[in-house]
């Protein structure tokens, strides 16, 4: 077993520019497309004299389209299919670490959150480092989650849990449209609060990027593009933008608590994969539409940092100190696991009781199931295959 000191922290903070590789998408049945034009992204279009409408975040609630759990899990098979497509145009991607962008959200934001349990698989392949969820813990996690909020709670009370998760999807379909405003008829736009809302629908971006000297490849949803996709590639992603929504802020005690919990945990979102918008629709306790604000994802730490209601306070979040964590967790995955070595996986833990972060190998048998399936796919493992033995 390794371990890794929760008060480890690294020299660098700098992040290499996030590079956009290819994009796919999950459609509304759950069937995954390779996108590389970007054609099924959504855009950004609601006129601010529309939060005048008191727009109602729970309608359609009986409708909603909800996938399966088990089945929203991120999962490396779609992922792999589409990236032999790129590799096939563009030739191979090389990285130190392949996994989800959620994933490395719970890494950097883990200093300013240390009540959160993590549970990883690592399996080395072709020089790199595939990280992925541990599915059953994280299954298990969510469940005992909504029974809780089943046993404590009354049943009005865990119905406004619900919607108030709803209100999130909800948000995104009010405010988005499937083509550029220009392309977009005025009934389809006046009629999109009427529309089935789903969280089947996602649109995926695969980027490039590292910190320090480790290369990293990414895979994250991204919500809707600002207004088109530019046709230059380094532009694609100060473009995209990331969707919230939360309650109302009152008072002082909220303020804080939005800025060093919610806020933050979006800034690490979007600062790992190069999104540099950000727009929170603000409900009340009706779950009605009351206030839209924009942030650049660049100016939050400076906002976080100089918040004179945390002055002092343990609740200041401090956004360099998560990022040498994050390059300090990095730099220890590649120094402690040789990724040449194929016969083995590992199984990266968070225990919050005792506040350990370790690496240990998992058994012969769980090894062979990352191996064949779990994570890694055989179509994938023969593409590389082909690659090395075209280079011999």
């Amino acid at each position: 077993m390794y371990i890794l000191p929760i008060n480890t922290r690294a020299k660098t903070t700098a992040l290499k520019q996030p590079k956009e590789l290819f994009t796919f998408n999950r459609d509304e049945n759950g069937e995954f497309h390779y996108d590389p034009n970007h054609e099924n992204i959504n855009y950004y279009y609601f006129p601010n004299t529309k939060i005048d409408e008191n727009i109602d975040l729970q309608s359609g609630f009986k409708n909603f389209k909800q996938i399966p759990i088990q089945d929203n899990l991120p999962n490396f098979k779609s992922f792999f299919k589409f990236l032999i497509e790129y590799e096939k145009e563009n030739g191979k991607v090389s990285s130190d670490i392949v996994t989800f962008r959620g994933i490395m959200t719970r890494i950097l934001s883990l200093p300013n959150n240390l009540s959160d349990p993590i549970d990883l698989y690592i399996v080395a392949y072709d020089g790199s480092l595939f990280v992925k969820l541990d599915d059953e813990m994280e299954l298990k996690r969510q469940k005992d989650q909504d029974n809780r909020q089943r046993q404590t709670t009354s049943k009005e009370k865990y119905e406004f849990i619900k919607k108030c998760e709803y209100a999130g999807y909800k948000f995104e379909t009010i405010t988005t449209l499937k083509r550029p405003w220009a392309d977009t008829s005025r009934s389809t736009i006046e009629k999109r609060n009427k529309k089935v809302v789903n969280n089947y629908e996602q649109f995926l971006s695969v980027i490039k990027t590292g910190i320090g000297k480790n290369k990293i490849v990414l895979i994250g949803e991204v919500d809707c593009c600002w207004n088109y996709v530019p046709d230059e590639k380094s532009k694609i992603l100060s473009n995209y933008v990331e969707l919230k929504t939360t309650r109302l802020i009152e008072n002082n005690m909220q303020v804080v608590n939005f800025e060093s919990k919610k806020l933050f945990k979006t800034w690490c979102q979007c600062f790992l994969m190069g999104i540099t918008k950000i727009i929170y629709g603000f409900r009340d306790d009706n779950l009605i539409l009351r206030n839209i604000e924009f942030y650049n994802t660049d100016e939050i730490p400076v906002m976080l940092k100089n918040n004179p209601l945390t002055h002092n306070s343990d609740k200041k979040v401090n956004c360099t100190n998560c990022l040498k964590w994050y390059g300090a967790v990095v730099d220890w995955l590649n120094d402690t696991i040789n990724k040449q070595d194929e016969t083995k996986s590992y199984k990266l833990k968070y225990d919050p009781n005792d506040r350990s972060f370790t690496v240990k190998e998992v058994s012969k048998e769980r090894n062979e199931k990352l191996r064949n399936g779990e994570l890694l796919s055989e179509e994938f493992k023969e593409w590389r295959q082909s690659l090395k033995n075209n280079n011999k």
